[in-house]
């Protein structure tokens, strides 16, 4: 009979400990994704002879479905490494729809982005809090000549990611940087005062291709 008690008590004690594992969970709740125009503008025209309105560029816009795939692949990993569900937070406006970034300035539009408090009225009762913030730049990564220009760009990912408990004490934290890109060319041609420059430059499909290589090497290494 003794024998069947304790046994019944530590079965109780597995149950009660694996519901608390199992209820443990993550949240992304701020994801920055920078790209530098220099990177994307495909074509920039610009007037010298004018001081308003001189000139304007044009630039690939990002498919829903890419910035759909990398919100569930980065979900993915964090789950991986945390070892809980992890899922995005977005704050609801009046309408119930979900407020995420904006798409300006070179930001992806449509990612978490909310604050830390905010996250914990929004998205209550997970244990750990996500902060992502990605970038590319035009330079410090492996040189690249442009066709018939002495410039150069130098394309770097950066990602720094820091995962906080509910106290907002650091559980994780880690940077990494990518430079090794392949080439991006560029034609730049004048017209009078007006220069145009027609690039082949990073096309989302790339940027999506060089995110998870950043995102497998934060992971991994």
């Amino acid at each position: 009979m003794k024998f069947t008690y304790f046994k019944m008590l530590f079965i109780i004690a597995s149950i009660l400990s694996a519901s608390i594992v199992f209820a443990q969970s993550g949240t992304i709740y701020c994801f920055f994704f920078t790209i530098d125009p220099e990177l994307t503008n495909y074509i920039k025209v610009d007037d010298h002879s004018r001081k308003w309105l001189s000139g304007y560029s044009e630039s690939a816009t990002m498919p829903d479905e890419l910035i759909d795939s990398i919100k569930m692949k980065t979900e993915e990993a964090f789950t991986n490494k945390l070892k809980m569900p992890v899922k995005s937070c977005y704050h609801k406006n009046k309408k119930g729809e979900d407020v995420g970034s904006v798409g300006v300035f070179g930001q992806l539009e449509g990612l978490a982005s909310n604050t830390f408090n905010g996250t914990k009225k929004d998205c209550p009762g997970n244990s750990q809090y996500i902060y992502l913030d990605v970038k590319i730049y035009p330079s410090e990564g492996t040189s690249i000549t442009l066709v018939k220009t002495k410039t150069k760009l130098q394309p770097r990912l950066e990602i720094t990611t820091k995962v906080l408990d509910e106290n907002k004490n650091k559980v994780w934290s880690k940077s990494i940087v990518i430079k090794d890109f392949e080439k991006i060319r560029s034609e730049t041609k004048y017209y009078g005062s007006v220069e145009v420059t027609k690039s082949e430059v990073l096309t989302p499909f790339d940027i999506y291709a060089m995110y998870l290589m950043g995102l497998d090497k934060l992971m991994t290494e």
